[in-house]
């Protein structure tokens, strides 16, 4: 029997016409960008709207999101397995995830209230969230802080027909990946480093199907294979240098799938100051160095050579310093990362090519 793989927020959509008295939660949420419009989606499963015409005290704009669930508890399904669909934040994370990816902001959520079907039933239960921001100059990453060009009511919806379109064996990776770059853009203005560790693990979570040429895959592999296998090494060694040689198989497919995939990211145009602007044929180089910054970052507690975002340069790829001392660190032009602004996008991009590419070729089932 096959599984249904396919992410929650569908699958609720299918479940509310034969629900006897489906009911409502509504979540409070708050976001630095002002998006007017209304969503209505699958006959108003599925709402969004502003909650007001000037943004709160804490900077945030408000939208009230309205989701229907069907009422009853459903039965475990029985014949789930290792590879069956999971995901811990439920429907309300895989919508949230989405909506960021999408828009290009971030959506914090503030509070939740469920509202029984009739008033004499009971009260509204009321939840609020913890969540964390530091307020901070948008300048750092212009793009998440923009309002221009979004609205509720155009697009979005599109957006979610493509994502129903994907096959159920890539539901769970997108959505991951798409997890993975909210809460990267979320860490703007928190942790810098952790912008770029989420966005690498967004890429690797879809690279992973990614195919490598001959060379690279079958022939590389096949000498390292040959090589361990004849050394005198304990099996226990062996399988240790096995994981490292994998690992950087993973940079290889991360650098593959980011080529393949950003076809319309790179524009010509006159720019100043273009040798701080990364050019297409460059991308292999900058991208190894974002996977080996994370790497070291992660596993060897390695400082980061980030861009220092300027006031004047946000056409810029780079900062203008080519290298650094840091107390009694060395950094040099090797290790310098480009701006957080410019992985972010290059990211988002990608994400979005990839759905297109495997929603493109498919129809709907009923």
């Amino acid at each position: 029997m096959v599984t249904d793989n396919r992410m929650q927020w569908i699958r609720n959509l299918e479940a509310l016409p034969g629900a006897r008295e489906p009911y409502a939660v509504e979540y409070e949420l708050g976001s630095e960008c002002y998006i007017p419009g209304l969503l209505d989606y699958a006959d108003g499963s599925i709402i969004c709207a502003p909650m007001g015409t000037e943004a709160s005290r804490d900077g945030l704009w408000l939208y009230n999101l309205i989701l229907r669930f069907p009422t009853g508890h459903r039965t475990p399904n029985w014949t789930a397995n290792k590879k069956g669909y999971y995901f811990k934040d439920g429907i309300l994370g895989e919508l949230r995830a989405l909506l960021s990816v999408f828009f290009r902001c971030r959506f914090y959520l503030l509070s939740s209230s469920m509202r029984p079907t009739d008033a004499r039933l009971g009260v509204t239960i009321k939840t609020d969230y913890p969540f964390i921001r530091v307020r901070c100059n948008p300048g750092i990453h212009p793009p998440v802080f923009e309002s221009a060009n979004k609205n509720l009511a155009e697009g979005f919806s599109g957006f979610l027909d493509r994502v129903k379109l994907l096959d159920h064996t890539r539901h769970q990776n997108f959505i991951l990946a798409c997890h993975h770059y909210s809460r990267a853009v979320r860490e703007v203005g928190v942790d810098p480093e952790m912008v770029f560790i989420r966005l690498v693990s967004a890429i690797e979570t879809l690279s992973q199907d990614t195919k490598l040429t001959r060379k690279e895959d079958v022939l590389e592999q096949q000498k390292i294979v040959d090589l361990i296998a004849h050394s005198k090494l304990s099996a226990e060694y062996k399988s240790e240098l096995q994981s490292i040689f994998d690992v950087r198989k993973s940079r290889k497919k991360f650098v593959r799938f980011v080529e393949e995939h950003c076809k319309g990211f790179f524009k010509g145009g006159n720019v100043k100051g273009r040798h701080l602007k990364i050019k297409k044929v460059n991308l292999p180089k900058i991208l190894n160095i974002i996977y080996i910054a994370r790497s070291k970052y992660l596993h060897g507690g390695e400082p980061m050579f980030l861009s220092t975002p300027l006031k004047g340069g946000e056409k810029w790829d780079f900062d203008p310093v080519i290298s650094m001392i840091a107390d009694n660190r060395s950094l040099s032009a090797t290790q310098k990362l480009p701006y957080g602004y410019f992985f972010e996008g290059l990211v988002r991009h990608c994400l979005l090519n990839y759905l297109v590419k495997h929603s493109s070729d498919r129809t709907e089932t009923p």
